[in-house]
């Protein structure tokens, strides 16, 4: 935090006119950066006559004062160092002393300083550093999401191709079970077939022996009649 210099007045409160306690402030005061805004520090200095620090401060810009510190230099004189800490210089500041000289006056007094910021150094702003911080928040986010999102990709790609291999396995098993069902009729048809012919030729063949036995027994017979008759007829002659 490298401190510079600033001008200012001390004022009758509220007003444009010369306050009678702007003798007890030193100029310049100086002036620094710190987290985006301007710390200012001030010099109250009461001569030795008065007392060791007749004057105090109780307030400067609606708060309490910031790094007080009690100094006397080598002839006596009391020194009151505080700071306090704005973003916005360029508007009035308004200050609350208590003065208390022994025996001679006692009193508090309102007072408005007003700074010369014609030089003041640059203040980074809040906005514009909330912004960048969002923004490279925003891009750490998308690198992430985008890098999320492949694996992502490549799980839902992975279940898909799971899925597709699992409908082709049912598909063949289907296929399988359809045509072993359609062969197996098949088969017991041409089984049946056969056994069918079979059964037919094994009830055609019987028929045909017994007929062929019937037709033999008969030529026996008519052999044996017509043999036996002509035995007989020869024998009777």
């Amino acid at each position: 935090m490298h401190a510079q210099t600033i001008d200012y007045s001390a004022l009758k409160y509220g007003t444009k006119e010369n306050s009678m306690a702007s003798g007890y402030f030193v100029h310049p005061a100086t002036i620094a950066v710190k987290n985006h805004a301007y710390v200012v520090t001030m010099d109250l200095k009461t001569a030795k006559k008065l007392t060791s620090w007749p004057v105090r401060v109780l307030s400067v810009d609606g708060h309490a004062p910031e790094n007080v510190r009690k100094v006397k230099d080598g002839a006596g004189n009391s020194h009151v160092y505080y700071s306090f800490t704005t973003t916005n210089l360029k508007r009035n500041i308004n200050a609350k002393l208590a003065i208390n000289v022994p025996d001679v006056y006692k009193a508090k007094h309102n007072i408005t300083f007003r700074f010369k910021t014609n030089s003041l150094p640059a203040l980074g702003s809040k906005a514009t550093t909330q912004t960048t911080r969002t923004q490279r928040t925003t891009q750490g986010k998308a690198a992430s999401a985008s890098s999320v999102k492949p694996a992502a990709t490549t799980a839902s790609q992975e279940a898909a191709s799971s899925s597709q291999a699992s409908s082709k396995a049912k598909a063949k098993s289907a296929a399988a079970a359809t045509s072993s069902t359609s062969s197996q009729p098949a088969s017991q048809s041409s089984k049946t077939s056969r056994d069918s012919q079979q059964a037919s030729a094994s009830d055609q063949v019987p028929q045909q022996k017994t007929h062929w036995g019937g037709l033999i027994g008969g030529v026996a017979a008519i052999v044996l009649l017509v043999g036996g008759g002509s035995w007989w007829y020869f024998g009777k002659h």
